[in-house]
């Protein structure tokens, strides 16, 4: 009788883990396909994840790598984007969905938030608030945004084009907060969300689990201040 209540019990468990995946996956997370979104922005889905291809001129970057190096290796050629093209990676925080990738860029120079907690740290070129790194004609500047990790950053690049990571979220096209149980300090969070709110010049937000939006200030607008 002792082994098929442990049995239950187990079940059980097993049970609930997989709804709550359900539920989270079909209400939570809602990643692009695979496609070229405008002139400068690619993405690639891997599984419940996207990884975002920005190109300027002569020069290539990547925000975060995805799930897995195979995936997002499928992607990037069906968008025939060379790997070998790509000079930097921008994390937005290390999550293994976001940097499952990293074994495809041998030679690209990696950034990621300065609280950041990654393995091999000397792969990386850590950044600070408001740091800017340039490469070629892009330009990218780097925003802390702590809550759902301590190091997590956003990307705001060539003054209108902003990478969220997993910052925030957009429901039917408005920014709402990650559950509670998936992020470090909800608190700092919402901070973070309301820090985003008050950029200017945004012509486009594309988030890692939930889509884009072309409409900053009415995506924001029960965050401002």
């Amino acid at each position: 009788m002792e082994w098929f209540l442990i049995l239950f019990i187990v079940t059980g468990i097993i049970v609930f883990i997989v709804t709550l995946m359900l539920i989270l996956y079909f209400q939570y997370i809602t990643p692009i396909p695979t496609s070229t979104l405008n002139e400068s922005v690619s993405v690639v889905r891997t599984g419940i994840v996207n990884a975002f291809i920005y190109t300027s001129g002569f020069n290539t970057i990547l925000i975060d790598t995805g799930t897995s190096a195979k995936k997002l290796k499928k992607g990037l050629e069906f968008l025939n984007i060379d790997i070998h093209s790509i000079s930097d990676v921008f994390f937005t925080h290390g999550d293994p969905d976001h940097i499952g990738g990293n074994s495809l860029f041998k030679n690209a120079q990696f950034h990621i938030g300065q609280e950041s907690k990654v393995n091999n740290p000397t792969r990386y070129n850590f950044l600070q608030d408001k740091a800017i790194i340039n490469i070629g004609e892009i330009k990218v500047q780097a925003i802390s945004t702590p809550g759902h990790r301590l190091g997590h950053v956003i990307y705001k690049i060539d003054g209108e084009y902003l990478f969220t990571g997993d910052a925030l979220r957009l429901k039917d096209g408005y920014v709402t907060p990650f559950l509670r149980i998936i992020s470090s300090d909800f608190d700092k969070q919402v901070e973070s969300i309301k820090k985003i709110s008050q950029l200017e010049d945004i012509r486009y937000m594309f988030t890692a689990h939930n889509g884009y939006t072309t409409n900053f200030e009415e995506a924001f607008k029960e965050w401002k201040e």
